[in-house]
């Protein structure tokens, strides 16, 4: 289904076998760059990391973990490294200093140096901007947008009893939106979407799928609630409960009712929300990306926005 960096190596494609099944459990195809998924992994027990993982099948997540979950993320990669399925993955870990660490909504877009995730958190990077609950931010030329999310512990934490809704605006010049590796219907980059995204790192269990990782239940899209950018200007609203698990896919395209043992997961994940907030690909893969389509070079810039709410 649906969504690195720093250190660039071979681009490995999936086996058409594989890409079949993912296609099936709308699973982003992209090839991603990396390196081998242990490599620097720190052992100190009391520092938090920051770990992008990125995979073969086209994800590419952030998320913060401690020294255990990374040790635990660490084999899970080498197990699928290891698998023979044409699917590899790595991590790039990052100690996090927490004075420096933030609840701000960041905006992450696809690096096109090495298609990882990179984080728009500088001034000359135009990051997003929050006033209230409506965060906004400009869709850049050349550059695929992945996700808008925060760790505001305020939107975090137990949300198995929280709807989650948000008024979500695009404006500006933009003909249409497009996202990338055939991730709007399978067979072209048409409808470009945005839908509901959030991680559990303390939400680990292999699914049903090959090759299995625990980490595949950390990751959770709303499905098939989502909106189509298809118009430079609209504005729609959409509302998804966290609780139901007729609504969530996981990263291995599982809807959390599938199995008991998915189910499990995805109760413990909706109770330990570590990040909350928006992923944009396409109907059929959901985190490839969205760029906005422009009639000529901007500026202006196409603007997006979300006014994010949660209740009970």
């Amino acid at each position: 289904m649906q969504p690195s960096q720093r250190i660039a190596a071979v681009l490995i494609y999936p086996f058409i076998a594989w890409l079949v099944v993912a296609c099936e459990r709308d699973v982003p195809t992209e090839a991603r760059p990396g390196r081998m998924a242990t490599d620097a992994i720190s052992t100190d027990l009391g520092q938090s990391h920051q770990v992008i993982l990125s995979c073969t099948d086209g994800h590419s997540v952030v998320l913060s973990v401690d020294a255990a979950t990374l040790t635990s993320l660490a084999a899970d990669v080498d197990a699928i490294n290891a698998s023979g399925t044409g699917v590899t993955c790595t991590l790039d870990s990052t100690a996090l200093d927490p004075s420096s660490q933030t609840t701000a909504w960041t905006v992450y877009d696809y690096n096109p140096s090495n298609n990882a995730l990179a984080p728009r958190n500088a001034p000359n990077k135009m990051p997003a901007t929050t006033d209230g609950s409506v965060t906004m931010f400009s869709f850049l030329p050349g550059k695929f947008t992945a996700l808008l999310t925060t760790t505001d512990r305020s939107l975090t934490g137990d949300l198995s009893a929280k709807m989650l809704t948000d008024q979500i605006s695009v404006s500006g010049p933009a003909t249409t939106f497009m996202t990338q590796h055939n991730g709007g219907d399978c067979v072209s980059n048409f409808p470009a979407a945005v839908r509901f995204y959030f991680v559990s790192p303390s939400a680990s269990r292999s699914t049903v799928g090959t090759p299995p990782a625990g980490f595949y239940t950390q990751f959770w899209w709303s499905n098939p609630t989502n909106v189509p950018l298809t118009a430079g200007s609209q504005t729609v609203t959409i509302t998804v409960p966290v609780g139901d698990p007729n609504e969530w896919s996981d990263w291995n395209g599982q809807r959390a009712s599938s199995s008991p043992e998915v189910l499990a997961a995805f109760e413990k994940a909706i109770q330990n929300v570590q990040t909350v907030g928006l992923s944009f690909g396409g109907e059929c893969f959901f985190e490839t990306g969205v760029t906005a389509v422009y009639p000529s070079t901007p500026p202006p810039y196409e603007v997006f926005s979300s006014d994010f709410s949660e209740t009970p």
